[in-house]
C-alpha cells in the first residue's frame, strides 16, 4: 500500500543528542514519517537536497543557539517549515525562534499530538483541483466546450449526453455540481433535476440549469424543482466560471459539515455507508476486489475511566490520523462510532487488507498516549471481510463486525478474517 502525501519524506530533527527529540522520532515513525538525527544545523542545510517535510529544532532552555546556528536554521526556514521546541515559553524565547524563521512553537513536555497537528498544517498540499463538475447536455459540442473551459480553470468534468445515464455518473463520480440543460431529447432537465433530488444522497449537490429559455415562468418552475441558479445560453466562459466555483465552495464548507465526524474529521457513519454503497456498486460493476474492515480501541472505557475524556478523544485522533497517513487516497475512511472505525479498501484483496491493517495494528500499539504527565498504550482490533458477487454493502459490515468479535473475543489486539 502507498502512503498519501508527505509520508515517508524525511523530517529533520536537531540536536541529534535531545532525548526529547530522540524519542519524537520513535513515535514519528509509527505514523510513517522518517526523522533524521543531525549533529548540526550546518549539516541539516546540507542535506536540504533530500526534500524534507520539516524541520524540529530543540533550543535547549531557550535563547541558547550560537549566532552560527541561527544563520544556519533561517536560511532553512525559508524553504522548509520551521518549528522549535523549549522548556521556555517567555515571550522572549518565542520571539527569538520567530526571528529565526520558526512557524511553530512547542513547550516540554513535547505533545506528539500537537506536533502531528502542526505537522498537517505546515505541510498541506495545495488544493489540487478547484472541484468535480457534471455536465448533462444532449449536445456534445456544447458539452465539450463548457468542459474545456472549466478544465482550464482548474476543474474536473465528467459529460453525459444521454440524461438517462445521469444516475450512473452520479454513482460512479459523485460530483460538487451539475451542470443541467433543459431541453433534451428523451427526458426535460426539470425532469432530471426531480430524479436526482429523490435521492437523499444528492439532495445538496448544486444544479445550474443551462438554457436559452426566455420565458421567466418556465425559469422559476425549473427552480422550484431543485435548481440552484439558471444560465442563459449563450453563456460567457468568465461567466459560467465564477458562477461554478462561487457555488462549489458553499457546496464544500456545507458538505463538511455534513458528511464528517467533528473530532476527527473523517466520514460519519452516514456518510461512509453511502461511499460504500457506491464502492460496492463499482466493484461489482468492474470484477474488483473490494475489503471492508472494523476497528475497535481495546478498553476505550478504561481509557476514559482512568485518563478522562480528553485523553480518550486524544487517542480516538491518533488513530484517525495512523489511518488517513497509512491509507491511500483512493480507501475511504470514516469514524463508525464513539471508538469504532470503518475503512473501505478499494481493489484490495483480504490477504492484502490484514497484511495494511496489521501494520496499522502494530504501529498503534507502539504509539505513547499522553495525559497530563502520564503516559500510555492502546490496543486496537479489527474485522476484515471481502466483497463477494451477491454481497452488499450491509452484508460486508455485517461480515466485517462478525470479524471482529472473534478478534475481541480470543483476547484483542488482532486483526481477524471474516470466515
Amino acid at each position: 500500500m502507498q502512503t498519501p502525501g508527505n509520508i515517508g519524506k524525511p523530517i529533520f530533527l536537531w540536536p541529534a543528542t535531545s532525548s526529547d527529540l530522540r524519542e519524537a522520532a520513535i513515535q514519528l515513525g509509527y505514523y510513517g514519517y522518517v526523522a533524521e538525527l543531525f549533529d548540526s544545523p550546518a549539516a541539516l542545510l546540507a542535506a536540504e537536497a533530500r526534500n524534507p517535510t520539516a524541520a524540529l529544532v530543540d533550543c535547549g532552555g531557550g535563547d541558547c543557539l550560537s549566532e552560527a546556528d541561527k544563520e544556519a536554521l533561517a536560511a532553512l526556514s525559508g524553504r522548509v517549515p520551521l518549528a522549535c521546541m523549549s522548556s521556555s515559553g517567555t515571550i522572549d524565547a518565542r520571539l527569538g525562534a520567530v526571528r529565526m524563521g520558526c512557524q511553530a512553537y512547542f513547550t516540554r513536555p513535547l505533545d506528539m499530538a500537537s506536533l502531528l497537528d502542526t505537522l498537517d498544517r505546515l505541510t498541506a498540499p495545495p488544493q489540487a483541483e478547484a472541484g468535480k463538475v457534471l455536465i448533462i447536455d444532449d449536445s456534445p459540442a456544447l458539452a465539450a466546450f463548457y468542459a474545456a473551459h472549466l478544465n482550464e480553470a482548474g476543474f474536473v468534468t465528467q459529460v453525459v449526453n444521454d440524461p438517462l445515464k445521469t444516475l450512473e455518473a452520479l454513482n460512479e463520480h459523485p460530483p460538487e455540481l451539475i451542470l443541467l440543460d433543459m431541453n433534451m431529447p428523451g427526458a426535460s432537465g426539470e425532469e432530471i433535476a426531480e430524479v436526482i433530488r429523490q435521492q437523499d444522497a444528492y439532495l445538496s449537490i448544486p444544479i445550474v440549469f443551462l438554457s436559452a429559455e426566455s420565458d421567466v415562468g418556465r425559469q422559476r418552475e425549473a427552480m422550484s424543482l431543485g435548481g440552484d441558479e439558471f444560465l442563459h445560453k449563450p453563456i460567457e466562459p468568465e461567466h459560467l466560471i465564477s458562477a461554478v466555483k462561487s457555488r462549489v465552495i458553499r457546496y464544500r464548507a456545507l458538505r463538511a459539515l455534513m458528511v464528517r465526524d467533528s473530532l476527527t474529521g473523517l466520514l460519519n457513519h452516514t456518510s461512509f455507508k453511502e461511499r460504500l454503497r457506491a464502492e460496492t456498486a463499482r466493484a461489482k460493476r468492474q470484477g474488483k476486489p473490494l475489503a471492508v474492515a472494523l476497528l475497535d480501541i481495546d478498553l476505550f472505557k478504561k481509557v476514559n475511566d482512568t485518563y478522562g475524556h480528553p485523553a480518550g478523544d486524544r487517542v480516538i485522533k491518533s488513530l484517525s490520523r495512523l489511518l488517513k497517513q497509512r491509507l491511500r487516497g483512493a480507501d475511504v475512511i470514516g469514524r463508525y462510532g464513539g471508538e469504532e472505525f470503518a475503512v473501505a479498501l478499494p481493489e484490495t484483496s483480504i490477504e492484502g487488507a490484514l497484511r495494511v491493517l496489521n501494520n496499522i495494528r502494530e504501529s498503534f500499539a507502539a504509539i505513547v498516549q499522553h495525559a497530563g504527565e502520564k503516559t500510555f498504550q492502546v490496543s486496537l482490533s479489527a474485522g476484515v471481510a471481502e466483497f463477494g458477487a451477491g454481497g452488499d454493502g450491509e452484508s460486508l459490515i455485517q461480515a466485517a463486525d462478525e470479524a471482529l468479535y472473534v478478534a475481541k473475543h480470543e483476547g484483542r489486539n488482532q486483526v481477524k478474517a471474516s470466515v
